[in-house]
């Protein structure tokens, strides 16, 4: 089956079973930074942002992505969001494991997106959600919070 999508940008046809796991299709790509964890979508090391939406890409059939927009962690580094996330976590001291990185990302990034001022709960939610342990919760909240205050200070200055 051809199924057509948008994967980091470039549109694509894809060529596969319509069962096929979008983790693997991503994979077979060479996009590495989808990684292949607990294949039930727990783990969040698989993590893609659908339509920009965070979601488990073990759990995605690739025919059911059909004409939507796939964006990897390789992509979301380069842009503005991800710059901005990874000064955060950088100024936080976190240095992740490589396997939970998706997760973390695209998690922040879908939160930043819901809240402009994430609270104690929502930050506490998020770091609950995501069960690596090669980050503090508390370090990662703060990485949390210094990229929500990097996102404020950008905007601040395009207003100007």
């Amino acid at each position: 089956m051809k199924i057509s999508l948008t994967i980091n940008g470039e549109k694509t046809i894809i060529d596969a079973a319509p069962d096929e796991k979008l983790l693997d299709i991503l994979r077979e790509r060479g996009l590495i930074s989808v990684k292949k964890g607990c294949e039930k979508g727990k783990c969040g090391s698989c993590t893609v942002l659908l339509g920009g939406d965070p979601i488990p890409s073990c759990l995605v059939p690739i025919g059911t992505v059909r004409e939507n927009s796939i964006i990897t962690l390789e992509q979301f580094l380069k842009t503005k969001a991800g710059a901005d996330i990874a000064k955060g976590f950088a100024q936080a001291g976190i240095n992740l494991c490589g396997y939970c990185n998706s997760a973390r990302f695209f998690m922040t990034y879908s939160l930043l997106e819901r809240s402009y001022r994430p609270t104690q709960e929502e930050l506490n939610e998020l770091a609950n959600a995501i069960n690596c342990t090669c980050t503090d919760s508390r370090t990662f909240i703060n990485g949390v919070l210094y990229a929500t205050a990097i996102r404020h200070q950008s905007e601040a200055r395009k207003d100007v």
